[in-house]
């Protein structure tokens, strides 16, 4: 099995670098090996990030 690791990305999203398996709240699954994760709330494409915390 591969090691997953996060990283806290300072003022910005939380990095999962994989293999990632992400599951929605409807059961659909999305394997990725690395993806980006919204933690400001503000993205329009969630759950992942699409940079809205950085915009003023």
């Amino acid at each position: 099995m591969s090691e997953v690791k996060l990283k806290l990305i300072l003022n910005g999203p939380l990095k999962a670098e994989g293999p990632v398996t992400v599951v929605h709240p409807d059961g659909r699954e999305e394997k990725k090996e690395s993806c980006y994760i919204c933690r400001c709330g503000k993205s329009g494409n969630k759950p992942w990030c699409d940079g809205s915390h950085a915009k003023k």
